[in-house]
């Protein structure tokens, strides 16, 4: 000891220097008194502890003795600028002679006199501290991605080297009821192990599930049995966490684990808890990401081998992404149909509607269906199903995904279907009208014969061949209503329409039917019904095709309701017409019903359930219906009785006039020419024609009729009318036979006649030239009602 330096208890009193020697004794860090010199005067127990057992006695020797041993520093240590006369030195730094990091902090002594004598001391360790800090400063700069295997790999490994622990585990778990995890990143002697599916100790999981928070605990033996994969590891300390998701569910775990007790308990915890909540982010990270991988590799999948087309579009319909198959569907490349829009491929007949309907519902984010055809590389048209999922993107974009389906097959198996229900209709059909004619026939031959064998007695009763022609004539009648019947839902047969009211048309047809019936109607029209155009004569046929249907349906009588209303069909609507106003008709029976299977069929020509049902009287109405751009609909509870509702687009045009047509035998004179190919027609015709005061000529077809109508004009003796077959097979027809007529005589009275009753031409026959029409077959009060129309009635 320097001579100059004074002994400690010199200082003090000797109570006092033994508290405080006490107090400094009690530190768990470094403190020691220096001389100016730099020796040790004093040092506390922490300190000698650490230092005299292979030293020797502190005092006297110099302060670098155990912090530096024989190496000499580079730079000046904190005492010297002390010692040199600084106020203070606080400064972090390392030993060659003493394991560790150190926070040294140093302060001068002054005697009475103010004169400084020396400094003291305290160096405390923070080597956790810097461990720690260290471990932070590596996950806070860490190169690798977040959320990466590699991440958390690099999470357990500076968790070992913040609590100086050999092992650590991070695992994943799904279900804490069903404590069987699998690891995620695991850290053995700062080796990185593979991963594996484990199964914590019992006494593990409990505790680390059970505390919100770090737990630990140190067993006396193992914590891992010899049966397990880490029993090497002769675990008997632990700390560890249960990692929490963002709704606080359990979603992992991450325990330390060491053969030896771990120190500083308290500090240990805090860091685990630290990284704890690091290690539950970045594993809940993990897992959205490998579950958005997992659906992407799942989506692409199932895009990549799917059998539809998925086609992901903009909102114009551009094409964006086109799934694999593309090439097995329609024979392109993916990039051939890539920045094309998707309407390019569909067929031009249908391309504006779909349109239409694909920019409305990705304006609304409204699903679409379609079906549509779609042109192959090759150049065919295939037919598909598409469905179109429009959806608006994170940054607002409208897109849509369009799933299509190839139909091509599926339409043409539905086309052969329908083809053979339709043939079976047919075979129907044909067996129902020979059974019809054949019944006709009968009564028209039995009843000819019948008058001819009268006729042949050598006295006959005038009256009983007037009673037999009459009878031939009414079965000739039933045979044309047949006709009529079987033309009306044929294809054509395009009606004559007018405007009109149906509240007259059904009064009227319901009165007629049921006369003579136990049938009582109950009528429900109100007042301001919207009138209709339609064909009056088509539409009182349906109304009483549909009140004997009830009629037949209720034998022992009851009451039938037919009610009558307004309608306006919504945009949004079940049934198969477009949105505006109709005229909505019910007729309701309350008899037997029909079992449901038969509804399907009930609108099919000849099927009926009644035996005195013909089979066309459904069918007719359906047909009817149908050329008036209508709607039918059935419904019917056995035992409760059977629906029929109808739709007609409502009209605001005014009713038309009509010219009163008196009902007997109108007389004419003079020329009248005509033109059929039939000699039985042109026989019978200028028979009937004769009778009405009319000379004829005739023609077989139009050349003929044009060289008979030129010479009458040259010879100044004018056809007053001229009636013209519109069908001659092989030759020119009525519509050119008129046009040329019309060229020679603009005022010509022209009247069309056929027995095709559904062309177009006898239904709008004004339109095409015509003066008038007569369909085929007609009789002499027929003819002689149309001819005085055009001829007589101004």
């Amino acid at each position: 000891m320097d001579k100059t330096t004074p002994h400690l208890s010199q200082l003090t009193h000797p109570d006092i220097t033994e508290k405080w020697e006490q107090a400094f004794d009690a530190f768990q860090d470094h403190v020691m008194i220096l001389n100016h010199s730099g020796n040790i005067v004093w040092a506390n127990r922490a300190i000698r502890n650490q230092i005299e057992p292979h030293l020797g006695s502190l005092v006297g020797h110099h302060y670098q003795v155990p912090y530096y041993g024989t190496v000499l520093p580079k730079t000046p240590p904190p005492w010297e600028t002390v010692l040199a006369g600084a106020l203070s030195a606080v400064v972090e730094t390392s030993f060659p002679a003493m394991p560790g990091y150190f926070l040294v902090s140093c302060y001068p002594l002054f005697d009475a006199q103010g004169i400084q004598w020396g400094a003291i001391s305290v160096v405390k360790d923070i080597t956790d501290r810097k461990r720690i800090e260290e471990a932070l400063r590596q996950i806070a700069q860490s190169d690798v991605a977040p959320g990466s295997i590699a991440f958390l790999r690099s999470l357990v490994k500076d968790l070992c080297q913040a609590v100086n622990a050999p092992y650590a585990i991070l695992a994943d778990l799904e279900n804490p009821s069903r404590p069987h995890t699998q690891t995620v990143a695991i850290l053995a002697n700062g080796t990185y192990l593979e991963n594996f599916a484990w199964t914590p100790p019992p006494a593990l999981i409990e505790d680390l599930l059970k505390v919100k928070g770090c737990t630990g605990n140190t067993v006396s033996t193992p914590l891992f049995p010899a049966t397990s994969i880490l029993s090497s590891w002769d675990v008997t300390s632990y700390l560890g966490s249960a990692l929490r998701g963002p709704a606080g569910q359990i979603i992992g775990l991450l325990v330390v684990l060491s053969p030896e007790p771990i120190v500083n308990t308290h500090v240990a915890k805090s860091i685990v808890q630290l990284f704890a909540a690091r290690a539950a982010s970045e594993l809940q990270r993990k897992k959205t990401e490998d579950a958005l991988r997992d659906s992407e590799q799942r989506y692409r999948g199932i895009v990549g081998n799917a059998y539809d087309l998925i086609i992901e579009i903009c909102s114009q319909g551009e094409c964006q992404y086109v799934s694999p198959n593309c090439q097995a569907v329609l024979g392109y490349d993916s990039t051939d149909m890539f920045g094309k829009s998707f309407f390019d491929f569909v067929h031009p007949e249908e391309r504006p509607q779909l349109l239409e309907s694909f920019h409305a519902g990705m304006v609304s984010l409204q699903e679409i269906d379609m079906m549509c055809r779609l042109q192959t590389k090759e150049g065919e048209w295939r037919w598909g199903e598409s469905h179109i999922h429009p959806f608006r993107t994170s940054s607002g974009t409208v897109m849509g995904v369009i799933v299509t389906r190839d139909i091509t097959e599926q339409k043409r198996v539905e086309e052969e279907r329908v083809r053979a229900t339709k043939l079976e209709s047919v075979g129907l059909l044909a067996g129902g009208i020979a059974h019809d004619f054949n019944n006709i026939l009968t009564s028209v031959f039995a009843n000819i014969g019948l008058a001819k064998m009268v006729m042949g007695k050598e006295t006959f009763s005038k009256q009983s061949v007037v009673e037999r022609l009459s009878a031939a004539e009414k079965a000739c009648l039933r045979a044309r209503d047949l006709t009529k019947q079987l033309l009306t839902f044929a294809k054509g047969g395009a009606p004559v329409k007018s405007a009109t009211s149906m509240a007259s048309i059904i009064s009227d047809t319901v009165e007629f039917a049921l006369r003579g019936s136990k049938v009582r109607c109950r009528l429900h029209i109100p007042e301001h019904l919207w009138p209709v155009e339609v064909d009056e004569g088509q539409i009182s046929q349906v109304i009483q095709n549909l009140v004997i249907n009830a009629d037949q349906a209720m034998p022992e009588g009851g009451e039938l309701d037919v009610m009558v209303t307004n309608y306006s069909l919504p945009v949004a609507s079940d049934l198969p017409l477009k949105p505006g106003n109709y005229v909505q008709v019910t007729v309701r029976d309350h008899g037997i019903g029909m079992p449901q299977e038969h509804l399907p069929k009930i609108f099919d020509p000849y099927f009926t359930t009644k035996q005195k049902g013909s089979g066309l009287g459904l069918a007719t109405t359906y047909s009817i219906i149908k050329r008036h751009e209508g709607h039918v609909t059935v419904s019917s509870s056995l035992g409760k009785g059977t629906s029929f509702t109808f739709y007609l687009p409502a009209s605001f045009l005014k009713k038309a006039p009509q010219d009163e047509v008196p009902d007997r035998l109108i007389q004419g004179a003079g020329r009248i020419l005509v033109m059929d190919d039939e000699e039985e027609i042109q026989e019978v015709l200028g028979e009937m024609l004769k009778f009405l005061g009319f000379e004829v000529d005739f023609a077989s077809e139009g050349e003929k009729a044009l060289h008979s109508y030129t010479q009458a004009l040259e010879q100044q003796t004018p056809y007053v009318a001229t009636i013209l077959d519109l069908t001659i097979p092989g030759g020119m027809g009525g519509k050119e036979t008129l046009r040329k007529i019309k060229a020679l005589n603009p005022e010509a009275a022209v009247i069309v006649s056929s027995g095709y009753s559904n062309d177009p031409v006898m239904a709008r026959f004004q339109q095409f030239g015509f003066s008038g029409v007569i369909a085929k077959p007609y009789n002499l009060l027929d003819l002689s009602k149309v001819l005085s129309q055009i001829l007589y009635t101004k």
